[in-house]
């Protein structure tokens, strides 16, 4: 029993779905060896559960995947971008840089978008 003074604790953990919103029905579905792989080989870059890809492919609404190329291209312009971010900030706090600096940031960055190598310019 709680006193009257004292506060109810409260719950933990996200908000409990609206009945309408749970998923409470089961669906079974049985594979073989092969499409099982299929599966695990498909759902693999969306990082989805099986249930989850399934579901997702049932609707409709299956997440488009980053092509390899894409990826690559995106992570080697990050060091870049955040070199430029890096500068943006210190210009926005007041802070002096070289214009120099500035400028080798900018060259290393369009380099990077366009794909050439240190050697070109």
């Amino acid at each position: 029993m709680t006193k009257p003074d004292q506060k109810q604790k409260q719950r933990r953990g996200p908000k409990p779905l609206d009945p309408a919103d749970l998923r409470d029905r089961c669906v079974s579905v049985r594979l073989n060896l092969a499409e099982l792989a299929w599966l695990d080989r498909v759902r693999a870059p969306a990082k989805m559960q099986r249930g989850e890809y399934l579901r997702a492919a049932a609707s409709g609404k299956l997440p488009t995947t980053i092509p390899a190329i894409n990826a690559e291209a995106w992570f080697e312009l990050a060091r870049s971008a955040a070199n430029l971010n890096q500068i943006a900030k210190h210009l926005n706090s007041g802070d002096r840089i070289a214009l120099t600096q500035i400028m080798s940031a900018l060259q290393d960055f369009r380099r990077d978008i366009i794909g050439a190598k240190d050697d070109e310019s």
